[in-house]
C-alpha cells in the first residue's frame, strides 16, 4: 500500500524530512550535512508571472484559478519575492507556474527536493519558509502520492527546474493544524522544485549471475530477495539486474538510492523503503574519507554504475564494516546484501 503523505505545514514537513536525513543509516554509515536556520538574503530580482504548466501532456488536478494573480521574481533556489493584490482571496486551491523545469515529468510516486515559502493572503507577510540552503541545509524531500494532500497533488506534472504557485486557504492546503494562519485565510505559497527523481529504477533488465540471491519487484518497485542456502561468497561479487540510460557515478558523487540491506543467512537489516525516502549517499569509502561514505563493497557497486540502474552487490566482511566497528543489527564477520536503485546524483 503506498504512503499517504498527511496534511502537514512546511514547517512540519521541513521537520519531519530533516529529521530523516539527520539519522545515520545503520548499513551504509553516511554523514548528513547540518541543517541551517538562516535563510539565503542575497536575490537577483527578474519579473514573472504565472504561466501555464510546462508539459501539455500531463493535466494537473488544479487549475489555475487565483494563483495566476501572483508575479513572483528572484533565482530559483533563492527566497522569492512575491507581489499580488491585498486582501488576496483564493478559495479554491490553483496553481500557476512561474518558471518551467526540464526533464522528467513528476507523476504520483515521483520524489522531489523542495524549497518553499508560505505567505499570508490579506499582507503579503511571510508565515513560514524553508531555508533555501543556508549553510549548507539540504532541500526538503517528500514523496509525491496523488490525492494523498493538496500539496503533493499541486507537484504533479512539474518537472525539475520549475517554480510554481500554490494558492488556496491555509484549511484546505495544510489542513486544520497547520500553524499557517486561521483555517479560512488564503495563503500563497511559492515552491521550487530543486531535484525530482522516480520512485525506482528504470534500466533495462541484464542476466543474472549464478550463486547470487534472486530478486523480484513488487508493483511500486520495492525489491523482494531471496538468499540461496549456499555459503556466502568471500569476494565482493557485484550484479548490474536493471542497466539505466543516466550517466555514470563517478567516485566521490552524492547519490540519491533506495535500497534494501539483508544479512546473508538472515533477514533485512536496513532498507529506505521503509521510510518512503531515498537517501543521499556518497560514492565512496568512508574508512579512506574520514567517515563521510559508506562501506567500501558499498561504494564499488555504485562507481561507474549508471543512474536508473538496479544493482545487486554481496558485500564479505573484508570489504565491509572493520573489526569491531559494526552497528547494531550486524554481526560480526557478516556478509552482507544490498539491491540499490540509484534514482539519481546530485
Amino acid at each position: 500500500m503506498p504512503c499517504v503523505t498527511p496534511r502537514l505545514s512546511l514547517r512540519t514537513l521541513g521537520d519531519s524530512a530533516n529529521r530523516l536525513a539527520m539519522s545515520k543509516e545503520v548499513s551504509v554509515r553516511f554523514t548528513a550535512r547540518p541543517v541551517a536556520l538562516a535563510l539565503v538574503a542575497s536575490l537577483s530580482a527578474v519579473a514573472l508571472v504565472g504561466c501555464a504548466p510546462a508539459s501539455s501532456t500531463c493535466v494537473n488536478p488544479f487549475g489555475e484559478g487565483s494563483a495566476g494573480l501572483v508575479s513572483v521574481s528572484g533565482v530559483l533556489g533563492s527566497p522569492p519575492i512575491v507581489d499580488f493584490p491585498t486582501p488576496f482571496v483564493g478559495r479554491d486551491a490553483s496553481i500557476a507556474t512561474v518558471i518551467p523545469g526540464s526533464g522528467d515529468v513528476i507523476e504520483s510516486g515521483s520524489y522531489v527536493d523542495f524549497e518553499a515559502t508560505v505567505y499570508g493572503g490579506a499582507d503579503q507577510a511571510v508565515l513560514t519558509a524553508t531555508t533555501y540552503g543556508a549553510n549548507g541545509a539540504p532541500s526538503q524531500r517528500i514523496p509525491i502520492e496523488a490525492g494523498s494532500s493538496p500539496i503533493s497533488d499541486a507537484f504533479l506534472c512539474q518537472q525539475a527546474g520549475a517554480r510554481f504557485t500554490l494558492t488556496g486557504t491555509s484549511g484546505e492546503i495544510f489542513g486544520a493544524t497547520s500553524g499557517n494562519g486561521p483555517t479560512d485565510d488564503t495563503v500563497v505559497v511559492v515552491f521550487d522544485v530543486i531535484n525530482a527523481y522516480p520512485r525506482s529504477s528504470s534500466g533495462l533488465p541484464q542476466f543474472a549471475q549464478d550463486g547470487m540471491p534472486a530478486v523480484t519487484s513488487a508493483p511500486d518497485g520495492r525489491p523482494g530477495i531471496a538468499v540461496p542456502s549456499i555459503a556466502p561468497p568471500t569476494e565482493l561479487r557485484i550484479s548490474t539486474l536493471t542497466k539505466g540510460n543516466g550517466p555514470a557515478v563517478s567516485e566521490g558523487q552524492t547519490v540519491v538510492v533506495h535500497y534494501t540491506g539483508v544479512l546473508w543467512g538472515g533477514g533485512v537489516f536496513d532498507s529506505t523503503w521503509e521510510m518512503n525516502r531515498p537517501a543521499d549517499l556518497v560514492a565512496q569509502s568512508y574508512i579512506d574519507n574520514a567517515g563521510v561514505g559508506v562501506v567500501p563493497g558499498f561504494a564499488k557497486a555504485l562507481i561507474g554504475q549508471t543512474v536508473g540502474s538496479r544493482v545487486l552487490v554481496a558485500i564479505p566482511p573484508s570489504v565491509g564494516y572493520p573489526a569491531g566497528q559494526e552497528p547494531a543489527g550486524i554481526p560480526a564477520n557478516a556478509t552482507m546484501i544490498f539491491v540499490i536503485d540509484i534514482l539519481g546524483t546530485k
